[in-house]
């Protein structure tokens, strides 16, 4: 533990156990987006059988390789499809990620270093997030600990069994992520060479036999989009999907904002994304006066070069980020770790003020979601606000250390924040996304030969939440071939139903709906004055 007195002890497990609710709570929301695509391509898997040609909605899909889909599979195998089940096995891989920093920062700096480092990333809210959104990148983010981890071991120890460990555990990055799940670690590990001056040690040929296992392990990658796309999708695979979103000639982005990623950690990092850039800037100022050890070179080739492409890239997101939250983390953790421990100081005093102003201010956002934004009506909830606050003065004044005063306050806000947006505002959002409303609609009234169809629709939410195979009509021509069928359902938006009704076929019944993306909010949704004019329609048409 992080201390030894049994008082505190107490309240980090009250915490971890808490924690642990929060992340189950999460397995059982909805799924919106992209989450919706990957819970998709996995029932398609689960359906079909064929784990490396992946399909959506019919077509061959190239854009992610199929690890996150082979544990959304599993899970579909052992309980069905459901939320649950989609989510379980890529949010307890994420979940063991948490154990590959705790060993990657025990590595390179101590075992102290890596607890914190484990904390600090399991009680953020990007962590609490894509445990819920689930996305690649949490999936990424646990494999490319774990081949820091073993590489790093393998620089200090030079044993066999850490090389090849390291480089399979590039390789599951490769297979999570694409080709950018090689970037990081090599990186990494020519800094530390090069900086440490092991220059010999850089033109290895060994570095051939790791990147051979790591091309071995990835296979199951790009063999399905040779099968797919001949080499135009090994091409794809190497080059344009990774690479393509850097440049922006690939997803078409225009993000020019060079700082995009600072800003974003600060919120997305909660609580912690403040003190961490207080981290940095000390870190950077001891490289300066050269008191830099060997994992700091590990540390910061592993970062910052792609930080700057992140930065630079047109293609931007939040959870690209992820990639290297391991190791920002260990570099939060290590500097903590320093300030805690001399607790005397006026270091101690700013951070721990800093810190406990970013309590107060989770603390003002969750009543103003929770009460305003989204009113809250249950009870109990309130009672657990009330619990929360009380034992927030509580740590403060009986914590018998530094670490606890400094850390449980924030890890309870986070947990707090984050289990009423799992089980209270996600909820409510999800209400207005209505392709999910609509397809329970048709599960629940249409007929066993029912087929319901998408149009004029962008997102995937109806390919895993349909009951049987949803399809895509794509253009006018398919959609009177469809509106020709009898007992078929329709969910599009307004557009798409003045197309069917230009056909002027019989039309049995319309469902109206009042639809906002759950990703695509925006100001005027979350204010609840301005909350309706924000709403959107669509439409579930059966024929006749």
């Amino acid at each position: 533990m992080l201390t030894n007195n049994s008082k505190d002890q107490l309240i980090i497990k009250i915490l971890i156990a808490f924690a642990a609710i929060v992340y189950l709570v999460g397995l059982f929301v909805d799924v919106a987006g992209d989450a919706a695509k990957y819970a998709a391509i996995a029932k398609n898997i689960y359906h079909s059988g064929d784990f490396v040609n992946l399909t959506i909605h019919g077509d061959a899909y190239d854009q992610k390789p199929p690890f996150l889909f082979w544990l959304s599979t599993l899970g579909y195998a052992l309980f069905g499809i459901s939320n649950f089940s989609f989510k379980l096995f890529p949010v307890f891989y994420g979940l063991l990620g948490l154990f590959f920093v705790y060993k990657l920062g025990s590595s390179m700096y101590s075992k102290q270093v890596g607890k914190l480092a484990a904390l600090l990333l399991g009680f953020s809210e990007i962590y609490y997030l894509y445990s819920v959104d689930v996305h690649t990148d949490v999936v990424l983010l646990s494999n490319m600990a774990f081949a820091l981890w073993q590489l790093h071991e393998y620089l200090k120890s030079k044993k066999t069994v850490n090389f090849v460990l390291g480089f399979f555990g590039v390789g599951l990055s490769v297979m999570t992520k694409g080709p950018i799940g090689l970037f990081v670690p090599a990186l990494a590990v020519i800094s530390y060479l090069l900086f440490n001056q092991q220059y010999r040690e850089l033109f290895n040929p060994k570095w051939i036999l790791g990147l051979l296992i790591t091309f071995v392990t990835a296979i199951p990658a790009f063999y399905g989009l040779y099968n797919q796309f001949g080499l135009e999708g090994i091409e794809f695979f190497f080059w344009t999907n990774n690479f393509g979103r850097i440049a922006g000639t690939y997803v078409g982005s225009t993000n020019t904002d060079y700082f995009f990623y600072l800003h974003t950690l600060l919120y997305i990092f909660a609580p912690w994304g403040f003190v961490l850039f207080f981290a940095i800037f000390f870190e950077f100022k001891s490289l300066a006066g050269r008191k830099a050890n060997k994992a700091d070179y590990f540390l910061h080739g592993g970062i910052w070069l792609f930080f700057l492409i992140l930065s630079v890239a047109r293609g931007k997101s939040p959870n690209y980020i992820l990639i290297i939250m391991p190791l920002l983390t260990v570099l939060l953790a290590k500097w903590l770790n320093y300030f805690l421990e001399k607790p005397e100081t006026g270091l101690y005093r700013v951070v721990t003020k800093l810190q406990g102003a970013i309590v107060v201010l989770l603390w003002v956002c969750l009543v103003l979601f929770v009460g305003y934004l989204f009113p809250m009506k249950q009870f109990a909830y309130w009672g657990l606000i009330v619990v929360g606050l009380v034992g927030t003065w509580f740590i403060y004044k009986q914590g018998t250390t530094p670490v606890i005063r400094f850390f449980a306050p924030s890890m309870l806000v986070i947990t707090l924040l984050s289990f009423f947006l799992n089980a209270h505002i996600l909820p409510y959002i999800f209400q207005y996304q209505s392709s999910i409303v609509a397809t329970r609609v048709f599960n629940e009234k249409a007929d066993a030969d029912a087929r319901l169809y998408n149009y004029d629709y962008e997102q995937f939410e109806l390919f895993f939440y349909g009951r049987d195979e949803v399809e895509l009509i794509e253009d006018s021509t398919e959609l009177k071939v469809v509106t020709a069928n009898p007992d078929s359902w329709i969910f599009c938006y307004e557009k798409g139903l003045k197309d069917i009704q230009a056909l002027e076929v019989p039309v049995d019944t319309i469902y109206e709906f009042k639809h906002r993306g759950v990703y695509r909010t925006g100001i005027q949704f979350i204010n609840p004055s301005s909350r309706e004019r924000s709403l959107g329609t669509t439409f579930l048409v059966k024929l006749k």
